[in-house]
Parts: C-alpha cells; sequence; structure tokens
C-alpha cells in the first residue's frame, strides 16, 4: 500500500462505520424529554459497519451548554461512561469488544448513563433554581454517542438534543 493509499484509509477513517441514536428514556431521540432533577439517562443507539472494520469500545456522554448574557455557549460534560468498562462483567446478550464488524452489520446497543447531576452544573452556571432551566434559550441539554473504530482518526458518532422538562 503506497503512501497516498495510506492517507486516505487514514483520513477517511470517519467512513468506516456510522452511529445513530435511535431512542432516548424510552421515546424517539430527536423528541426526546429528560427531566431536570432526573439522575439516570438511558437510550440505545445503533452502530452500522460500513466497511470491514474493529469495533474497539462505545461511548455515551451527556452535555448541558449554557449560553452566558453575551450569548456565548459554554459547554459543561455532565457524564461520560464508556462500555465496555474494563471493571464490569456482562452476560452473553452484550457484544464482546473488540468485535469485527463486515460491511453492512448492525449493532443496536442500549446504554444508561448514571450520576446525572444538572441542578449542580446550573446552579455552578448561575441557575440555582433547575426548573428555571426548562424552556429557557439559554440552556440546551444533548447526548453524545460515540464509536471507537480502530483506525479511524474521527470516531463516528451522533449527537441529539434533549429538552429538558420539570
Amino acid at each position: 500500500m503506497g503512501f497516498l493509499d495510506k492517507a486516505k484509509q487514514f483520513l477517511g477513517g470517519k467512513k468506516m462505520a456510522s452511529v445513530e441514536i435511535t431512542v432516548i428514556e424510552r421515546q424517539p431521540a430527536k423528541e426526546s424529554t429528560f427531566p431536570v432533577t432526573d439522575s439516570v439517562l438511558k437510550g440505545t443507539m445503533v452502530v452500522t459497519a460500513q466497511q470491514a472494520c474493529t469495533l474497539l469500545a462505545l461511548k455515551h456522554e451527556v452535555w448541558l451548554h449554557v449560553k452566558n448574557e453575551q450569548g456565548v455557549e459554554s459547554p459543561m460534560l455532565v457524564v461520560a461512561e464508556k462500555y465496555p468498562d474494563p471493571n464490569t462483567s456482562y452476560t452473553d446478550d452484550f457484544v464482546k469488544m473488540p468485535a469485527e464488524l463486515e460491511p453492512g452489520q448492525v449493532i443496536t446497543h442500549p446504554w444508561l448513563v448514571t450520576d446525572v447531576d444538572l441542578p449542580r452544573l446550573l446552579a455552578s452556571a448561575g441557575i440555582s433554581d433547575p426548573t428555571s432551566a426548562v424552556g429557557n434559550p439559554r440552556v440546551r441539554l444533548s447526548v453524545k454517542c460515540i464509536a471507537d473504530v480502530k483506525g479511524s482518526p474521527f470516531d463516528p458518532s451522533d449527537e441529539v438534543d434533549v429538552r429538558l422538562i420539570a
């Protein structure tokens, strides 16, 4: 393989697989809601192999974005989880990592993040009453799911906004 072929393969790594968040809190992801004081968020992500690749891990992140008075948005990482967790044993129902994927192969993965503490982060951003974040145009919650693909410099991911409710 020549240098240009290697560079193309390296730079084209994002096309190795695709990620889609399909469900959040038992709702279609793009229409999902989440109680501002809840501490557990769950959902489902789908990974589709575009070409033969090795899936090393799956990551799930929750981000809180708060705009200041000047309209500048500051993202704050609420919580991040990674599957597989090295300190947890899993049943045979779960995908074993690393997973060798063939083109077109689809993996549906349910996920769960705990220790979601939005009131604490909102307070640090100057919003002391968490319910005032509901419907507030300065506040946005997003979920990002990432597939860690071997050899991919830009791991495939999907991100959706989740509407906060009281």
